[in-house]
This record gives structure tokens, sequence and C-alpha cells, in this order.
């Protein structure tokens, strides 16, 4: 039987990278609104208005993020810059469920689908390798038994010819073959059956290969549906600050997660705190999300940090 040979293909996947945009200040009337002075005079405060259901998110999460956002802005001024509000605060939170939050909550799903199925492909890759090092080392052990018996084999060849030219074997000699004859055929009955057992082997392994490689497929085929429809020019807004006459409102239209949710609330707070957008992609106050960071905790840039200092006359 022809031992098959091992093929494993991996092909690389990575994720296309979406550039999401922040929401900037919206116009009243057609017109810009100017912020007045004194945001660090006294601290903004701000009262949850409505929340979609459809979010997931209780009121006590929110002003948890509230907290962790504004945090950011007040210890970089040693100052409280917003809290929440006793009674009707200056600025009104309000979580409005859209399309553009629906896309968020499809984007999230077909992400978690990619982890997942890559989670199986993890898992199938690990007990293949587990078995190919488990036949590379049944394969050595055979070479070295096939070398034996080859050897042995090439001792008994050499000794019969030797005898042969003295003119033949004695009785005890041929009972002496005999037994050296019955030795080798054990050993190349052994050699025979390891061989047989590897080829049954690198058969499973190269089923499992072959599965691995369909599921690879598989999932390059739903990263590539991810790409395109999250990708590209599917850009939105995730959130948006309006000046109001009283302060102003923010909307927050859709995040991805929980953990993202006080760096949306942390930008919009920005902005009602009278702060413009920076050049920093790795700024809070950047135009678009991507490069900040969120684990291990949300921080400010050195950008952010100087614009809330100017602002405060600090």
């Amino acid at each position: 039987m022809k031992r098959q040979n091992l093929l494993f293909i991996f092909w690389g996947v990575a994720f296309t990278s979406v550039a999401l945009y922040w929401g900037v200040a919206r116009l009243i009337g057609g017109h810009p609104i100017s912020f007045t002075p004194g945001p660090c005079s006294e601290p903004l405060t701000y009262t949850i208005g409505d929340i979609d259901t459809r979010f997931g998110i209780s009121e006590n999460e929110i002003h948890a993020a509230m907290k962790k956002a504004g945090s950011l802005w007040s210890d970089a001024t040693q100052k409280t810059l917003i809290k929440q509000a006793e009674d009707e605060g200056k600025i009104l939170v309000r979580f409005v469920y859209d399309e553009e939050q629906e896309m968020a909550d499809n984007e999230l799903r077909a992400r978690e689908r990619i982890r997942s199925e890559q989670g199986v492909l993890d898992n199938m890759q690990a007990r293949y390798d587990r078995d190919r090092e488990s036949f590379d080392r049944r394969s050595e052990r055979y070479l070295d038994l096939a070398q034996q018996t080859t050897r042995e084999l090439d001792t008994l060849n050499d000794w019969i010819r030797e005898i042969n030219s003295r003119g033949g074997f004695t009785d005890e000699e041929k009972k002496e073959y005999e037994q050296r004859k019955a030795e080798v055929e054990v050993l190349q009955k052994k050699v025979l059956d390891e061989r047989a057992a590897l080829d049954l082997k690198a058969r499973n392994i190269n089923r499992k290969i072959d599965r691995i490689n369909e599921m690879i497929d598989a999932n390059n085929l739903l990263i590539d549906r991810y790409n395109d429809e999250f990708a590209g020019e599917n850009r939105f807004t995730k959130a948006t600050f309006q000046r109001t006459q009283n302060g102003g409102i923010i909307t927050v239209n859709q995040f991805l997660s929980k953990s993202e949710l006080p760096l949306v609330l942390a930008h919009e707070i920005g902005h009602a705190l009278g702060l413009n957008h920076v050049s920093n992609p790795n700024s809070i106050m950047f135009s678009k999300m991507g490069a900040q960071q969120i684990y291990p905790s949300i921080q400010l840039s050195e950008e952010d940090t100087q614009a809330i200092l100017n602002r405060c006359g600090l």
C-alpha cells in the first residue's frame, strides 16, 4: 500500500480595518452656535433621557459609563467638569436606536460568528498538530525498524553466501539458518504491520486536513462578506453632540460593546466642553474612531490633555 503524502494548507486571514466616523457638533438653523465661556468654572450637569430598549443597556450602566468618560477630562484638569444632575441637567444624554445601531449589532454578530468559527479551527489545528507529531515520532521508529531489518537481512545473506562458498550447510548450520531466517521474518512482518498502521494514520490525518481546509475556506467567505458589508465606504456616526440654548444634547446612535461606550461618550463630552477635533488618530477627540486605546483602560492623548487644559485656561 503506498503511503500518502501529508499536506496542510493554511490560508492567512485578516480583518479589514473599519474607519468609524465620530459625530461633529450639529448646526441649529443652519448656523454654527458659538460656545460661551465657563466649562471649567462649574461642572456641566447631565440627565439621562430616552433609552431605546434595543440597546440592551440600563440607566445605571449609562451613569457608570458617563462617570468613567467624564473622569478622563476631570482627572486631566483636577476639576470636576461634568456630573449627574440632581434634577434637570444642562446636557441631555439619550440613546436613539436606528439603522446605524442595527448595522453595529449586525457587525458584532458577524464578528462573533467569525471568532467562533476561528475557535473551532484553532482546536482542530491543535489536534492536527498533536496527531502530526505522533505520526512523525512513529515514522522515525518505523525507519529505525526498517533499517534494522535490512541490516539483519544483509548479514544473513552474507553468511549464506559464505557458507555456500565453502560447499554448503552442515546440519548444525541448517538449524542456525532456520532460526536466523525466522528472526528476520519476524522483523519483516513488524515492518509491514507498522507500514500499514502508518498508512492508515496518514489517511486519517489527511482527512482532518481536508476538513480543516474546508472550514478555512468557509471562514474566509465569512470574512469576505464581513469586509464587503462593514468595511470600505460603510462608515457611520456613533454619536453626536448638538448644542442648544440651555446646554446641549448627546445622542448616542450606536456602539459595538459596553466597553466601547465610555470612549464614545468621552468624545461627545469633549464637544460639550467646547473641544474641537485634534489631528492625532490615537486621541479621543480625533474625528474617527479606531486607533484609540480601550484596553486595559481608556487614556487621553497628549493632544487631548493639552486641548482641555487650554480650554480651561490651565
